[in-house]
Protein backbone atom coordinates (compact mmCIF):
# COMPACT_ATOMS: atom_id res chain seq x y z
CA UNK A 1 0.00 0.00 0.00
CA UNK A 2 1.39 3.39 -0.98
CA UNK A 3 1.98 5.98 1.72
CA UNK A 4 0.04 9.16 1.02
CA UNK A 5 0.72 12.39 2.88
CA UNK A 6 -1.94 15.01 3.42
CA UNK A 7 0.12 18.15 4.02
CA UNK A 8 -0.86 21.75 4.70
CA UNK A 9 1.24 24.90 4.34
CA UNK A 10 -0.55 27.53 6.42
CA UNK A 11 0.53 30.92 5.12
CA UNK A 12 -0.37 34.54 5.83
CA UNK A 13 -3.29 34.81 3.39
CA UNK A 14 -4.26 31.20 2.66
CA UNK A 15 -3.64 27.59 3.57
CA UNK A 16 -2.65 25.19 0.83
CA UNK A 17 -3.34 21.49 1.26
CA UNK A 18 -1.88 18.76 -0.92
CA UNK A 19 -1.97 15.02 -1.28
CA UNK A 20 1.54 13.76 -1.98
CA UNK A 21 2.92 10.32 -2.73
CA UNK A 22 6.06 9.08 -1.02
CA UNK A 23 9.14 8.79 -3.21
CA UNK A 24 12.73 7.60 -3.21
CA UNK A 25 15.74 9.64 -2.09
CA UNK A 26 16.79 12.36 -4.59
CA UNK A 27 13.28 12.49 -5.98
CA UNK A 28 10.79 14.89 -4.46
CA UNK A 29 7.43 13.46 -3.37
CA UNK A 30 4.87 13.59 -6.17
CA UNK A 31 2.04 16.10 -5.73
CA UNK A 32 -1.22 14.34 -6.62
CA UNK A 33 -3.69 17.18 -6.03
CA UNK A 34 -4.07 20.46 -4.13
CA UNK A 35 -6.81 22.30 -2.25
CA UNK A 36 -6.77 25.98 -1.25
CA UNK A 37 -8.45 27.64 1.73
CA UNK A 38 -8.50 31.44 1.59
CA UNK A 39 -9.04 33.07 4.94
CA UNK A 40 -11.81 35.38 3.75
CA UNK A 41 -14.22 32.44 4.10
CA UNK A 42 -14.73 30.11 7.10
CA UNK A 43 -12.72 26.90 7.21
CA UNK A 44 -14.73 24.18 5.45
CA UNK A 45 -14.18 20.88 7.24
CA UNK A 46 -16.43 19.05 4.79
CA UNK A 47 -14.47 20.35 1.81
CA UNK A 48 -11.19 19.10 3.27
CA UNK A 49 -12.76 15.72 4.03
CA UNK A 50 -14.04 15.50 0.45
CA UNK A 51 -10.60 16.48 -0.89
CA UNK A 52 -8.94 13.66 1.05
CA UNK A 53 -11.65 11.07 0.35
CA UNK A 54 -9.88 9.70 -2.73
CA UNK A 55 -7.69 7.75 -0.30
CA UNK A 56 -8.62 5.59 2.66
CA UNK A 57 -7.88 7.17 6.02
CA UNK A 58 -5.62 4.21 6.82
CA UNK A 59 -3.34 5.22 3.93
CA UNK A 60 -2.91 8.80 5.08
CA UNK A 61 -0.38 10.59 7.24
CA UNK A 62 -1.24 14.21 8.01
CA UNK A 63 1.15 17.11 8.63
CA UNK A 64 0.50 20.81 9.25
CA UNK A 65 3.03 23.62 9.30
CA UNK A 66 3.35 27.24 8.30
CA UNK A 67 3.92 30.82 9.26
CA UNK A 68 0.48 31.64 10.72
CA UNK A 69 0.06 29.91 14.07
CA UNK A 70 -3.45 31.27 14.60
CA UNK A 71 -4.80 29.62 11.48
CA UNK A 72 -2.88 26.42 12.25
CA UNK A 73 -4.75 26.20 15.56
CA UNK A 74 -8.05 26.89 13.77
CA UNK A 75 -7.40 24.04 11.35
CA UNK A 76 -6.48 21.69 14.21
CA UNK A 77 -9.68 22.64 16.07
CA UNK A 78 -11.90 21.89 13.09
CA UNK A 79 -9.89 18.99 11.66
CA UNK A 80 -12.20 16.30 10.20
CA UNK A 81 -12.64 13.45 12.68
CA UNK A 82 -12.60 10.97 9.80
CA UNK A 83 -8.94 11.79 9.08
CA UNK A 84 -5.86 10.79 11.10
CA UNK A 85 -4.82 13.40 13.66
CA UNK A 86 -2.22 15.69 12.08
CA UNK A 87 1.32 16.16 13.29
CA UNK A 88 1.81 19.90 13.73
CA UNK A 89 5.17 21.61 13.18
CA UNK A 90 5.06 25.07 14.74
CA UNK A 91 8.71 26.14 14.78
CA UNK A 92 11.72 25.67 12.52
CA UNK A 93 13.78 24.15 15.32
CA UNK A 94 11.54 21.07 15.16
CA UNK A 95 12.82 20.33 11.66
CA UNK A 96 15.78 18.04 10.80
CA UNK A 97 18.19 20.63 9.41
CA UNK A 98 21.00 22.75 10.83
CA UNK A 99 20.04 26.43 11.05
CA UNK A 100 23.18 28.59 10.91
CA UNK A 101 21.45 31.87 11.75
CA UNK A 102 21.34 34.17 14.77
CA UNK A 103 17.86 33.17 15.97
CA UNK A 104 16.92 29.70 14.65
CA UNK A 105 13.53 29.64 16.38
CA UNK A 106 12.47 32.81 14.54
CA UNK A 107 13.06 31.54 10.99
CA UNK A 108 9.84 30.95 9.05
CA UNK A 109 8.95 27.27 8.85
CA UNK A 110 8.13 27.58 5.14
CA UNK A 111 11.65 28.84 4.39
CA UNK A 112 13.20 25.88 6.16
CA UNK A 113 10.88 23.36 4.50
CA UNK A 114 11.98 24.73 1.13
CA UNK A 115 15.59 24.15 2.17
CA UNK A 116 14.86 20.57 3.24
CA UNK A 117 13.24 19.85 -0.12
CA UNK A 118 16.31 21.02 -2.05
CA UNK A 119 18.60 18.92 0.16
CA UNK A 120 16.37 15.92 -0.47
CA UNK A 121 16.44 16.39 -4.24
CA UNK A 122 20.11 17.37 -4.62
CA UNK A 123 22.11 16.33 -1.55
CA UNK A 124 25.57 17.86 -1.39
CA UNK A 125 24.69 20.71 -3.76
CA UNK A 126 24.28 24.31 -2.50
CA UNK A 127 21.03 26.05 -3.36
CA UNK A 128 19.47 29.48 -3.64
CA UNK A 129 15.69 29.41 -3.14
CA UNK A 130 13.37 32.18 -4.36
CA UNK A 131 9.87 31.98 -2.87
CA UNK A 132 7.31 34.54 -4.07
CA UNK A 133 4.51 34.87 -1.54
CA UNK A 134 3.19 37.67 0.65
CA UNK A 135 6.87 38.30 1.18
CA UNK A 136 9.48 37.27 -1.35
CA UNK A 137 12.33 35.37 0.24
CA UNK A 138 15.72 34.50 -1.24
CA UNK A 139 17.41 31.88 0.92
CA UNK A 140 20.69 29.97 0.82
CA UNK A 141 21.43 26.33 1.61
CA UNK A 142 25.02 25.11 1.96
CA UNK A 143 26.45 22.03 0.26
CA UNK A 144 26.48 20.44 3.72
CA UNK A 145 22.71 20.86 3.90
CA UNK A 146 22.56 23.74 6.38
CA UNK A 147 20.20 26.70 6.15
CA UNK A 148 22.40 29.82 6.00
CA UNK A 149 19.79 32.61 5.98
CA UNK A 150 18.85 34.95 3.17
CA UNK A 151 16.95 38.08 2.23
CA UNK A 152 13.30 39.07 2.70
CA UNK A 153 11.49 41.73 0.68
CA UNK A 154 7.85 42.67 0.09
CA UNK A 155 6.02 40.49 -2.42
CA UNK A 156 3.82 41.80 -5.23
CA UNK A 157 0.58 41.99 -3.25
CA UNK A 158 2.17 43.43 -0.11
CA UNK A 159 3.90 46.12 -2.19
CA UNK A 160 0.62 46.99 -3.90
CA UNK A 161 -1.16 47.36 -0.55
CA UNK A 162 1.65 49.50 0.87
CA UNK A 163 1.46 51.93 -2.05
CA UNK A 164 -2.31 52.18 -1.68
CA UNK A 165 -2.54 52.27 2.12
CA UNK A 166 0.24 54.79 2.75
CA UNK A 167 -0.60 57.31 0.05
CA UNK A 168 -3.60 59.52 -0.54
CA UNK A 169 -4.54 58.83 -4.16
CA UNK A 170 -2.74 55.76 -5.47
CA UNK A 171 -5.21 52.98 -6.34
CA UNK A 172 -4.89 49.40 -5.18
CA UNK A 173 -3.76 47.08 -7.97
CA UNK A 174 -5.32 43.61 -7.42
CA UNK A 175 -2.96 40.64 -7.43
CA UNK A 176 -4.68 38.98 -10.39
CA UNK A 177 -4.02 42.12 -12.42
CA UNK A 178 -0.38 42.28 -11.30
CA UNK A 179 0.05 38.70 -12.49
CA UNK A 180 -1.66 39.41 -15.82
CA UNK A 181 -0.19 40.77 -19.03
CA UNK A 182 3.34 42.11 -18.61
CA UNK A 183 3.21 45.93 -18.80
CA UNK A 184 5.38 48.41 -20.64
CA UNK A 185 8.07 49.85 -18.40
CA UNK A 186 6.98 53.44 -19.09
CA UNK A 187 3.40 53.71 -17.83
CA UNK A 188 1.26 56.39 -19.47
CA UNK A 189 -1.07 56.78 -16.47
CA UNK A 190 -0.96 56.20 -12.73
CA UNK A 191 -2.45 52.73 -12.97
CA UNK A 192 0.02 51.62 -15.65
CA UNK A 193 2.93 53.20 -13.80
CA UNK A 194 2.02 51.30 -10.64
CA UNK A 195 1.88 48.00 -12.51
CA UNK A 196 5.23 48.74 -14.09
CA UNK A 197 6.84 49.59 -10.78
CA UNK A 198 5.38 46.59 -9.00
CA UNK A 199 6.40 44.07 -11.63
CA UNK A 200 9.74 45.40 -12.81
CA UNK A 201 10.74 46.52 -9.33
CA UNK A 202 10.27 42.98 -8.02
CA UNK A 203 12.15 41.50 -10.99
CA UNK A 204 15.03 43.92 -10.48
CA UNK A 205 15.19 43.34 -6.74
CA UNK A 206 15.30 39.55 -7.07
CA UNK A 207 17.90 39.70 -9.84
CA UNK A 208 20.09 41.97 -7.71
CA UNK A 209 19.78 39.93 -4.52
CA UNK A 210 20.54 36.63 -6.27
CA UNK A 211 23.50 38.13 -8.14
CA UNK A 212 25.00 39.44 -4.91
CA UNK A 213 24.44 36.11 -3.14
CA UNK A 214 26.20 34.33 -6.00
CA UNK A 215 29.13 36.72 -5.73
CA UNK A 216 29.35 36.22 -1.98
CA UNK A 217 29.15 32.43 -2.25
CA UNK A 218 31.79 32.34 -5.00
CA UNK A 219 34.39 33.47 -2.46
CA UNK A 220 34.08 30.27 -0.42
CA UNK A 221 31.94 27.75 -2.33
CA UNK A 222 33.32 25.55 -5.11
CA UNK A 223 30.05 24.12 -6.43
CA UNK A 224 27.72 26.45 -8.27
CA UNK A 225 24.40 26.67 -6.41
CA UNK A 226 21.19 25.40 -7.99
CA UNK A 227 18.56 28.16 -8.05
CA UNK A 228 15.01 27.08 -7.18
CA UNK A 229 11.88 29.13 -7.78
CA UNK A 230 8.54 28.59 -6.05
CA UNK A 231 5.49 30.57 -4.89
CA UNK A 232 2.38 32.09 -6.40
CA UNK A 233 4.13 34.59 -8.69
CA UNK A 234 6.87 32.23 -9.83
CA UNK A 235 5.66 32.01 -13.44
CA UNK A 236 5.70 35.78 -13.91
CA UNK A 237 9.09 36.16 -12.27
CA UNK A 238 10.82 33.26 -14.02
CA UNK A 239 10.43 34.74 -17.50
CA UNK A 240 12.45 37.83 -16.54
CA UNK A 241 15.26 36.54 -14.36
CA UNK A 242 18.88 36.77 -15.50
CA UNK A 243 19.75 33.20 -14.51
CA UNK A 244 18.47 29.67 -14.95
CA UNK A 245 16.06 28.40 -12.31
CA UNK A 246 14.34 25.13 -11.48
CA UNK A 247 10.61 25.75 -10.98
CA UNK A 248 9.07 23.76 -8.14
CA UNK A 249 5.54 25.15 -7.55
CA UNK A 250 4.88 22.92 -4.51
CA UNK A 251 8.35 23.07 -2.96
CA UNK A 252 7.19 23.93 0.57
CA UNK A 253 4.63 21.13 0.67
CA UNK A 254 7.16 18.73 -0.84
CA UNK A 255 9.58 19.74 1.90
CA UNK A 256 6.95 18.87 4.48
CA UNK A 257 6.47 15.49 2.78
CA UNK A 258 10.24 14.96 2.91
CA UNK A 259 10.15 15.52 6.68
CA UNK A 260 7.56 12.74 6.92
CA UNK A 261 9.95 10.42 5.10
CA UNK A 262 13.05 11.17 7.19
Amino acid sequence: MSRILLAADVGNTRAKFALLKASQRQQLPETLSTFLWKYDVPFARADLQAFASSHAASELECFLSGSHLGHIEEIVEFWPKELPEPRVIRTSTELPIELLVDYPDKVGVDRVLNAIATCFEQPGVPAIIIDTGTATTVDVVSSAGAFLGGAILPGYELSAHALHDYTNKLPLIPLQEILGEVPAVVGKNTHAALRSGLIWGQVGAVNEVVTRIQQELAQTVVLRPTIYLTGGAADLLQAHLNFKTIARPQLTLQGLACVAEL
